[in-house]
């Protein structure tokens, strides 16, 4: 009975791909640790003034917190009110659990990972999207490109498994 539900949820992929599944799950583990990290210091810290923190933070390392695209920065961050830190607390929290799901999931080589990882990333694309065309940068470019070709191998993978399993008609 178990071994019939082993077969079910391992995925059971060849040497190469498991490589390629455990440095995604690496990617996906240590983006869930930061965005967890990230979430439980914003709902500790909820009275924080992040403008002054901010200021500290340029001044450290030689930058003008006075130069126009800082200062606006700053002046965002001075503005923060706790609820709106509370709900991006919240929700970094969450990603962040869904990034270890999906990271441990990928590590342990279960199939329900590699669907969890190729849905959820495939939904979160035209968020992305949306944020590139509202204020490009290298970095939203680069994300974009990084999910797109998890999203991709998953799918070649997950169709290539689906071919190869013998149907029972």
């Amino acid at each position: 009975m178990l071994r019939g539900f082993a077969s079910v949820t391992s995925a059971e992929d060849s040497a190469r791909s498991r490589t390629i599944l455990k440095l995604i799950a690496v990617e996906r583990t240590a983006r869930g640790l930061l965005l967890g990290a990230a979430g439980i210091y914003l709902v500790g810290h909820l009275g924080m003034d992040y403008g002054k923190l901010a200021e500290r933070a340029m001044r450290a390392v030689e930058l003008d917190p006075h130069r126009h695209f800082l200062h606006r920065i700053v002046l965002r961050l001075h503005n923060l009110r706790s609820h709106q830190l509370l709900v991006a607390g919240v929700a970094a929290m969450g990603y962040g659990v869904l990034e270890l799901v999906e990271g441990i999931g990928l590590w342990l080589d279960q199939l329900w990972a590699e669907y969890l990882t190729a849905i959820a990333t495939s939904l979160l694309i035209p968020v992305e999207l949306y944020a590139i065309v509202r204020a490009p940068s290298i970095w939203k470019a680069l994300g974009l490109a990084i999910n797109v070709a998890i999203v991709a191998y998953l799918v070649w993978l997950l169709r290539r498994r689906a071919l190869r399993r013998p149907r029972c008609d």
